[in-house]
């Protein structure tokens, strides 16, 4: 059952849908033209058709002008189709009268299946261009996204947001963000210098950001205001305003413009947010030495934890936004990023854990006899389109031992490594997986074509938490590297770290072979 305000609305939305559209001449021109040309067509064949078949060229008529002209014009053509097969079709010719009353008949039913098309065909229409509108809300949105991406300070961020709205909403716009610890104050954005801030906009500015509550010449608060003001609103509370500002005193902001505001509200939101939690986590480094280590902690797991669930959030906000409509498509695409994100997160904390495990010395072996292309397949699987979309060239010999070892353990060494090659490397690169029997041991070189490790690093980069400051600002904790050294050196292997001759990375792992007997990757591919 549905309540009144759901009825309401229902009605609301099907009034929009048939609006007509009376000033469109043209329509009614092209409308009365193809009549006549339906006309012309049935006295031409009237000696081959019978005239309850010609009523097709008529629908036909009135079906083209709803699709190109809307509703108004093709009942206008229903009606004059009606008339023209009276007048001109059906005997006597050349006069409204029938000689047959069954053709009365035949001339309501063709008025009212005109009528019927008109008003499916017009709907139709309408539903196509509310899509249209979605569709561009989303690609505005798929936009904003993209020109926040590999951006690194609040300035720039904000900034880029300012020109992306003011671009699809034809709108100035100012951003209010408080200033630190300065109550009640703000700190100004905008690219627009024709903008004067005066007190009553800064009172309303503060009003929206204290109550969290839309204000401005949009909203019944502060109406006469000059702008249109929407709270930055995220988990943490509020952390500032935007503004869409009036260019005239009869603006008016329509129902697209709305949600693609709120839209943008929300994705600024989060992205302020993202980038002053940065910057807050960046300033703690200034602490004295002994607290290095921490700060190093907070600010890379902090960030990089929080990254993950911000688009995860995001997501799946979007697909509980009942009123963007989302297609199957765009649905689909943000249920892959959440899961993306979702298991991007999951290896985070799981790192986290076995780092704890390796220093507390708690960690354990569950050693069973394995085979090395299990043990690499397992981690291309884990990597799953990170790796599927990367050119990986894996070279195993046909005979190759067991190795005891913790499966899961191994199979978390070589996603750590493999996720390292395909982040530090091109996309187009190849990544080589080569598997050595050297009795009594099996090497494992995972080999990368990126710009390599500066000589000077490559001693530590098996230390906790030590990043190589490079340009791209590749994302991660610097751990992946030094789990893998102590699931390896808890095995009795060893592992290393060189630079390719002509670029790239060759990080080499050393297991022990404790099962002699060796294992046929030919002959088990067969069996399979």
């Amino acid at each position: 059952m549905y309540t009144i305000n759901e009825l309401k609305e229902w009605i609301k939305q099907e009034r929009n849908l048939i609006q007509p559209e009376w000033g469109n001449w043209r329509g009614y021109t092209q409308g009365l033209l193809l009549v006549v040309l339906a006309t012309i067509l049935g006295r031409l064949l009237l000696n081959l058709f019978s005239p309850a078949n010609m009523v097709m060229f008529y629908l036909i008529c009135v079906t083209v002008t709803a699709i190109s002209w809307g509703l108004v014009p093709s009942i206008l053509v229903s009606l004059l189709s009606v008339l023209a097969f009276d007048f001109f079709l059906i005997p006597p010719y050349f006069t409204f009268t029938v000689a047959d009353t069954q053709y009365i008949f035949t001339f309501i039913v063709l008025f009212l299946v005109g009528i019927v098309i008109s008003y499916l065909t017009t709907r139709v229409r309408q539903q196509t261009e509310i899509a249209r509108h979605h569709e561009r809300e989303v690609t505005a949105l798929y936009a904003l996204g993209r020109d926040l991406v590999g951006l690194s300070n609040l300035e720039s961020y904000v900034h880029a947001i300012i020109k992306r709205v003011k671009e699809t909403l034809s709108h100035d716009v100012v951003i209010f963000l408080p200033e630190n610890n300065t109550k009640g104050s703000f700190q100004t954005y905008t690219d627009s210098s024709g903008i004067t801030i005066g007190k009553n906009e800064l009172s309303v500015a503060r009003w929206t950001f204290q109550n969290k509550k839309p204000a401005g010449f949009n909203t019944d608060t502060f109406p006469d205001a000059k702008a249109w003001y929407l709270p930055l609103v995220t988990a943490r509370g509020s952390i500032g305003v935007i503004a869409l500002w009036s260019t005239a005193s009869t603006d008016k902001v329509t129902e697209e413009q709305e949600r693609l505001m709120e839209a943008y509200t929300d994705l600024t939101a989060v992205a302020i947010e993202g980038i002053r939690l940065a910057d807050e986590l960046h300033d703690t480094q200034v602490l004295k030495a002994t607290e290095k280590l921490q700060t190093a902690l907070l600010n890379a797991i902090s960030h990089d934890l929080r990254t993950p669930l911000v688009s995860i959030i995001g997501a799946l906000s979007s697909l509980q936004e009942e009123e963007m409509n989302l297609n199957t498509i765009v649905k689909e695409n943000l249920i892959q990023v959440a899961c993306d994100e979702a298991d991007r997160l999951n290896h985070l904390i799981t790192n986290l854990l076995d780092e704890s495990r390796i220093e507390a010395g708690a960690i354990t072996l569950s050693r069973q006899p394995s085979e090395i292309h299990d043990l690499i397949g397992a981690a291309l699987e884990q990597l799953g389109n990170r790796s599927r979309t990367r050119n990986i060239n894996i070279n195993i010999p046909a005979e190759i031992p067991f190795i005891s070892v913790d499966f899961g353990l191994i199979v978390q060494t070589f996603v750590n490594i493999m996720d390292n090659a395909i982040k530090y490397s091109s996309p187009d690169s190849l990544i080589e997986i080569n598997v050595h029997y050297i009795a009594p041991e099996v090497i494992v070189e995972i080999i990368d074509r990126g710009i390599g490790v500066p000589e000077q690093d490559l001693q530590h980069i098996f230390d906790k938490f030590y990043r190589i400051k490079r340009p791209d600002n590749v994302g991660g904790t610097g751990l992946g590297l030094s789990i893998s050294k102590g699931i390896i050196e808890a095995h009795n292997g060893h592992i290393e770290a060189k630079n390719r001759p002509g670029g790239g990375t060759i990080i080499s792992i050393t297991l022990p072979v404790v099962e002699t007997k060796p294992y046929n990757v030919e002959k088990s591919n067969e069996q399979s």
